[in-house]
């Protein structure tokens, strides 16, 4: 039996000093609004306590040989607390499709990358095509395609990213920053850790390390500038903003990921963008009147001076594209 046949049926749980973690996850889906939920649960059984399997980077290559994975038909970048789990939930409803919400394998991949820049690029392309295949396997027979939603710093790979993935459409979510702060306030994620993005090639200014929200808005200008960057240099890129959704998962997401959405899936796609996406027992609302409120002096000066001027470029991008669409 070769190496590739003892991984049937198993996933990459995690990459350490050159290696790969794998854990047996059988016929289980992605269903969890992030794959690290789901690989939590799978990394606890018994089995996998007791059974787990390392192996070398290059069976990563050896594998995709053997098991190409779904073919990666969407990729959506975000800003973080826009609505991109909503979007990430509403393709895992289809019948066909597996979808990727920000796996942690991926995220240790760009950061090897990005500490090895004498690392070959064509090399780290291919390797990180070969991570995704791997983790994107069919799970059920109709399974058919695949759909990655990033890290939201990840938009600063991009370039990296598409390279993997060539001719790949892709999306940019995003919001008011300054409801993305209020939210962020509420609840941090874990870029407002000063200093947690270096590992990406992000430095911060000195006074940002004792200051977490401002720390957090400044990774957030380098996100938004990111895309802008992105939309005038690669093709194949939809923005959508939070202010749109749920209408616009329907109306510009799915045609721009060429879904043909009729019969069960139209309404379990229906019953998905209706629902809020990290609680399913609660209606989807827009919150940005209640966010806006609740901003204070403090975090409108924190936006003003990081991110109002790339958001306001970004709308204007936005409202360029929707005219001409229009026209």
């Amino acid at each position: 039996m070769t190496t590739t046949d003892a991984l049937t049926d198993w996933i990459p749980l995690y990459l350490q000093r050159g290696h790969v973690h794998w854990c047996y996850m059988g016929q289980e889906r992605f269903v969890e609004p992030f794959c690290q939920d789901t690989l939590q649960k799978l990394a606890v059984k018994p089995f996998n306590q007791l059974f787990r399997q390392r192996t070398e980077l290059s069976v990563l290559t050896e594998r995709a040989l053997s098991h190409p994975g779904l073919p990666l038909q969407g990729i959506i970048f975000h800003s973080s607390r826009c609505g991109s789990t909503l979007a990430a939930q509403a393709l895992a409803a289809l019948s066909d499709s597996v979808v990727l919400s920000e796996p942690p394998a991926i995220d240790t991949f760009l950061q090897w990358l990005t500490a090895s820049p004498d690392f070959d690029k064509q090399a780290g392309e291919a390797l990180l095509h070969d991570l995704t295949a791997a983790l994107g396997q069919p799970r059920r027979a109709q399974d058919q395609r695949l759909f990655l939603k990033t890290d939201c710093w990840h938009i600063c790979h991009i370039g990296r990213i598409l390279s993997a993935f060539p001719g790949t459409p892709w999306l940019f979510l995003y919001r008011d920053p300054l409801e993305v702060l209020v939210s962020q306030a509420r609840m941090p994620s874990s870029y407002l850790i000063p200093g947690s993005m270096i590992a990406h090639g992000l430095y911060p200014p000195e006074q940002l390390f004792n200051q977490p929200l401002e720390h957090g808005a400044w990774v957030l200008s380098h996100i938004l500038n990111a895309a802008i960057q992105a939309l005038q240099t690669y093709p194949g890129g939809l923005l959508v903003n939070y202010s749109e959704l749920p209408t616009a998962l329907t109306t510009r997401l799915a045609p721009h990921f060429k879904l043909h959405l009729n019969g069960s899936d139209l309404t379990a796609w229906q019953q998905t963008t209706a629902r809020h996406s990290k609680n399913p027992q609660q209606t989807f609302t827009a919150d940005a009147a209640d966010k806006q409120r609740d901003a204070d002096e403090a975090i409108r000066a924190i936006a003003a001076r990081w991110l109002d001027t790339p958001y306001a470029v970004l709308e204007q991008m936005r409202l360029e594209r929707l005219t001409g669409l229009i026209n």
